[in-house]
This record gives structure tokens, C-alpha cells and sequence, in this order.
């Protein structure tokens, strides 16, 4: 018997916000949630109003001891914000060191990348078969790979052109000089309930089974020390760095009954309620326009079964 994770745990205490910005999105992918991409709530708005309930949560976060502060952005497509590169500059500008990290599509064009990429720490390259131009997510993907701190090249593992997928991934490896790679089996939907696709294939299984993470570093990228931190712990002593699409692959994530800090932890959907955790379990705490008093740090006893969001997977939790 292998051993067993015991804890996900946060050497500092540190603040992830995860931002679904809006609910638009240019691609329209077979395995998405519509709520995803339909863009019935585009957020173009309020910019200043934004900014001063960011400032106000920030604030009380540093007062509470957080040291480290991630911004995770996702959508919809949040590169086709309007207000995504103002409140990134704002960011950096009030937080140096806080990472800045974006779930992208990666179909903006290199010029757009070129002109902002040294606002990023971390990009997550999201490939979508369906719609992705490959030639276009190549040539970003190989621009980006030594000018942001963490390039995590998504492939997304769709059941009728699994095989394409595998062999484009191959191909990036020959390349890019430096990748991080990671073979993603699907959900059967983008929403909070949803569960792991079921591959009839066994040769997909298999290959995702042995095909969960490849790395290749060969060019120096930048050194950006990165506070927001999560480490597995297991029942024989050793750690190691979490990786949520690792602990997804060797279906250790589900945590009923642990303790689990959704405080460390925000989300705001596509409309704008805020909530602890993407599960729900932490509540809706409000809205990141109009009701803001109610963020802040705060541990459940967890009654999912399954966990299925990486960034709500790296919150610190126990037995």
C-alpha cells in the first residue's frame, strides 16, 4: 500500500483569490458549461469600484498576518476583459511580490503578449482542440516559456480527438525549450457538480494514468520568489509541493471530514458573488461590488465527497 495524504499545508499563510471575470469567452468547447462562455455578464464596468473593494480586502488580510497573496484570473476568457490589464497593473503596482496568474486560452496575439507578459508570474496555457489555432498557441507558448516565472502548458484531453491531442503535445516538447506539461483527463462539465470524465478506451486510460506531468528546462527563466506555497503531506513524513492535477490523476482528492481553511481561499463568479472556496461550502460571502464585510479568513469541517477544482484542492486542509 502506497502511502496516504494526511494534510495540505501553507509554510506562510497566504491569500488565493480566484476571479471568474465574466462569463464570455471566444471559444465555445463541447465539454464546457455554457455559463462558461455565453456572456450574458461581460463585467466591463466599475473599474475604480473594483479597485477600492480589492484595496479593502487586501487590507484586511495583512491585518489577519497573510504574508502572501495570489490572484488567479480565469473566465470566460479573462485576456478579452476589459478591465483584466488595469486591475493586473493596479495589483502590481499596490502588491510587488504578490503573484499574478491567468487561466488563458492562449488565442491573443504575440503582440499582445509582448506588450503585457511582465505584468505575469504564472500562465495556464489552457489548449482546447476544438477551437485552439495551433500555429498561434505554439508561437505564444514558445515566447512565453522563458519570460514568465511558471508557463503550465494545459492539454485538455477530449475523447474523440484524444490521439490529436497527444501527438500536438509531443510535438511542443521538440519546441519549446522549457515546458511544463500536463496531460488533463476532462470533467463531464465545468460546474461545481461536476465528476471525472469516463474514458471507454482503456488505452486513453492508461496513457493518462502514465502521462500526468513532463518537464523540460533548458533556458533560465525569471527567479520570482513565490510566498503563496502549498505542500502535501503524507502518513510516511514526506512532502512535497502540491500539484492539484497530480493529486486529481491518483485520486486523492476527496476530503469529507477534513478541516479546511476556505478563508485562505475567495472566489468570485462571473456575476460577482463572493464566495469561500469555489465548492461553496464556505458560503457566499458576499459581492466584490457591493458587499465585501463578510471576507475573511474562516475553517469548515468539509462535506464534499469530491473536490474537483485545483485551486480550492490547494487550500489548506487536515485530517
Amino acid at each position: 500500500m502506497g502511502r496516504k495524504l494526511i494534510a495540505i499545508e501553507a509554510p506562510e499563510p497566504y491569500i488565493a483569490v480566484t476571479w471568474q471575470v465574466n462569463n464570455f469567452c471566444n471559444f465555445r468547447c463541447s465539454y464546457c458549461n455554457p455559463g462558461n462562455w455565453g456572456g450574458t455578464d461581460r463585467n466591463d464596468d466599475n473599474l475604480d469600484l473594483y479597485i477600492a473593494n480589492l484595496s479593502a480586502i487586501i487590507s484586511r488580510y495583512k491585518e489577519s498576518g497573510y504574508k502572501g497573496y495570489k490572484f488567479f484570473f480565469s473566465g470566460g476568457e479573462p485576456t478579452e476583459w476589459k478591465n483584466f490589464i488595469p486591475i493586473c497593473t493596479w495589483l502590481r503596482e499596490e502588491l510587488p511580490n504578490c503573484t499574478l496568474a491567468v487561466n488563458t486560452n492562449l488565442s491573443r496575439p504575440l503582440a499582445w503578449w509582448k506588450k503585457h507578459y511582465q505584468l505575469f508570474d504564472d500562465v495556464v496555457a489552457s489548449f482546447h482542440v476544438e477551437f485552439a489555432d495551433k500555429d498561434k498557441y505554439e508561437e505564444n507558448s514558445i515566447f512565453l516559456c522563458d519570460k514568465v516565472n511558471y508557463l503550465c502548458t494545459k492539454m485538455l484531453m477530449h475523447d474523440a480527438r484524444f490521439w490529436e491531442v497527444v501527438e500536438y503535445g509531443q510535438h511542443l516538447k521538440t519546441v519549446m525549450p522549457n515546458y511544463f506539461l500536463e496531460w488533463t483527463p476532462l470533467f463531464d462539465e465545468m460546474s461545481i457538480t461536476t465528476g471525472p470524465w469516463k474514458y471507454a478506451d482503456s488505452a486513453k486510460t492508461e496513457f493518462i494514468n502514465s502521462h500526468n506531468v513532463e518537464m523540460n528546462f533548458t533556458k533560465p527563466r525569471p527567479d520570482n520568489r513565490n510566498s503563496c506555497l502549498s505542500i502535501d503531506k503524507y502518513d510516511d513524513g514526506t512532502t512535497s509541493p502540491t500539484n492539484s492535477n497530480d493529486i486529481i490523476v491518483h485520486g486523492e482528492n476527496f476530503f469529507r471530514g477534513w478541516k479546511c481553511n476556505v478563508g485562505d481561499s475567495i472566489f468570485i463568479n462571473p456575476v460577482g458573488d463572493v464566495s469561500l472556496a469555489s465548492c461553496g461550502l464556505g458560503g457566499n460571502v458576499g459581492h466584490i461590488l457591493r458587499d465585501i464585510v463578510g471576507i475573511g479568513p474562516k475553517q469548515i469541517t468539509c462535506s464534499k465527497e469530491h473536490c474537483h477544482c485545483g485551486t480550492d484542492i490547494i487550500i489548506p486542509k487536515f485530517k
